[in-house]
């Protein structure tokens, strides 16, 4: 008996526990670059999460090998080619967040790679050529002019010796400066979002199983089984998925609820319009103060209009009609 309500329980909050799985998953994936970012980067560097070339949404780590000290201006925007050990890249950067490497490479004797042996290791993200969106168009982040120009000032860097090549088809966002929290928030906001689904799930499925146990104390011939009892209560309609039985109003489709008749103050029928279609629904108002609404399926309104007017005659029960279908 234990298992089959379990069943029951699952079959209606598993849409419920889906989202909070998905949600949590969003949020474990959305968080990454926040952890990574708290990482020293030496070591994000040493567990692989590295930048290669490649398009990434995650927080990754370079080792600068070099870094030409002329700065592209774009936009407002400053951007320094920085060689690191997978070729060369515009990098962007907030004015004076690089002065340190700037200085260490201005004393250093010229040569190949003079800040390979200084362990510099930068976070950064990847900036696309371009940024797909699935509902608008797609944002160009590198016209063709802005690589133009990074293939000029590469040519006439130092960089360029030593069989270097420069990448034209992605930026990096030196990440430093920038902080933890600046990758907080939409996880943040997701794991809200996967908590509160979770506590109201947790919440509908004990709510549910004390439903299902007072159903099987009323009726313990049908415990956990209710479309058997319809074919037996006092009103029902297996298409309505509700049934009275012993002025016992049972709901039993994706919702379980079992209220006494008399405790429903009044029913209000009322319908919305989207796309041109009405939907129907009804409200419950119960003498305690607490509400239910129901959708209802236009295919069958007037089979509830029908069950709803049964209740009237079981209890002083308001209908407040909505519905303006006329029905004789």
């Amino acid at each position: 008996m234990e298992s089959k309500m379990n069943k029951k329980i699952f079959v209606r909050t598993l849409m419920d526990w889906c989202i909070v799985i998905v949600l949590s998953v969003v949020c474990y994936f959305d968080i990454q670059p926040a952890i990574h970012m708290n990482m020293n980067p030496e070591k994000l560097y040493q567990q692989g999460y590295i930048y290669k070339g490649e398009n990434s949404n995650d927080v990754l780590a370079i080792k600068v090998l070099d870094i030409d000290p002329n700065p592209i201006e774009r936009k407002n925007n400053t951007y320094y080619l920085v060689k690191h050990e997978y070729g060369v890249t515009a990098m962007k950067v907030i004015k004076g967040s690089v002065n340190k490497l700037l200085e260490i490479k201005e004393v250093l004797a010229p040569q190949e790679n003079p800040l390979e042996s200084s362990d510099f290791y930068l976070h950064v993200q990847v900036l696309p050529e371009i940024r797909r969106r699935r509902r608008s168009s797609d944002i160009v982040i590198i016209s063709q002019g802005f690589k133009g120009i990074i293939q000029e000032r590469f040519n006439q860097s130092d960089l360029s010796k030593g069989g270097a090549t420069v990448d034209t088809t992605h930026l990096l966002d030196l990440m430093d400066d920038k902080g933890v929290a600046h990758f907080l928030v939409k996880p943040v906001l997701v794991g809200l979002a996967a908590f509160f689904f979770f506590i109201n799930t947790l919440r509908r499925t004990f709510y549910l199983r004390r439903q299902f146990k007072l159903f099987n104390t009323l009726f313990p011939g049908y415990a956990n089984q209710p479309e058997r009892l319809v074919k037996v209560a006092d009103y029902g309609d297996h298409s309505l998925r509700m049934l009275v039985h012993q002025d016992v109003l049972v709901l039993y489709g994706s919702e379980f609820q079992v209220v006494p008749v008399k405790s429903i103050n009044q029913i209000k029928l009322f319908r919305t319009r989207r796309k041109g279609h009405f939907r129907y629904k009804a409200k419950l108002f119960f003498h305690s103060g607490s509400s239910l609404q129901l959708d209802v399926n236009s295919d069958v309104i007037e089979v509830q209009y029908r069950f709803f007017e049964y209740l009237a005659t079981l209890a002083p029960i308001e209908i407040v009609d909505e519905w303006e279908q006329n029905f004789e």
